[in-house]
This record gives C-alpha cells, sequence and structure tokens, in this order.
C-alpha cells in the first residue's frame, strides 16, 4: 500500500505542478488545458494520502482498500481506452501502458489483502 501511495504522490506531484519535462519522461501527453493535469494531479495527491493513512492500519482500511481498488481500475481503463482505441499521441508508447501495470499490481495487491483479511477483525472485534 506504501509503495502505491508513493507512486501516486510523484506523479500526482508531476501533474499538479504541471512539469511537462518530466511528464514526457514518463510519458504522459501534455494537456492542451493545464487544468485538467492540475485537477488530476490534485486526486492523486488525494488517493495517495488516503491510501498511506490507510497503511497505518490495513486490518480497518477495507474501504479505503475498495475506494482505491476502484479507482485504479477506472483509471486504468480510462487510459487504455486513450491510448489503445482513441490512439492519442505519446511521447513514448510504452511508459504509459507500463504504469498502468504497475498499477495493476498494486490493485492485484490490494484485491489481496481484502481477501485475506478476516473481516471479524477488521474493526477489532
Amino acid at each position: 500500500m506504501r509503495a502505491d501511495a508513493v507512486f501516486n504522490m510523484f506523479a500526482g506531484i508531476m501533474l499538479q505542478f504541471y512539469l511537462s519535462g518530466l511528464l514526457k519522461l514518463l510519458g504522459w501527453p501534455t494537456a492542451e488545458t493545464r487544468v485538467y493535469a492540475l485537477v488530476l494531479g490534485s486526486a492523486l495527491i488525494g488517493l495517495s494520502l488516503m491510501v498511506w493513512a490507510g497503511s497505518r492500519r490495513p486490518p480497518r482500511a477495507r474501504e479505503i482498500l475498495i475506494i482505491s481498488i476502484i479507482t485504479h481500475l477506472l483509471a486504468g481503463l480510462s487510459i487504455l481506452y486513450e491510448v489503445f482505441i482513441v490512439g492519442i499521441d505519446l511521447p513514448s508508447p510504452w511508459l504509459l501502458p507500463a504504469a498502468v501495470g504497475v498499477q495493476v499490481l498494486f490493485v492485484l495487491g490490494q484485491a489481496y489483502y481484502l481477501l485475506m483479511a478476516h473481516p471479524a477483525n477488521a474493526y477489532g472485534d
């Protein structure tokens, strides 16, 4: 969970401050209107903080894990749709899909934790 939080914090900061040179290195396309990148950066920073807070007490973070999984899946599907169906121009055709692959690993780890956690002990019962 902490690796996920760090990854999203880094991406969020890059988008929030619209560091276009670094964004290109990461394979992220430039936005016609900066505000979209800024808002996405803010959302990623918020997701990162939420997941980091949940990582401090994973047995009590079931809702946070579910929200994180849904968020990652929606974002990943959106990126893959834009890259492979719409065919957006990317600075590097493999970096952004590779980042989706990393996010899938985070989702699998969080889903595995949810499946293995004992719900009866999740709230200290």
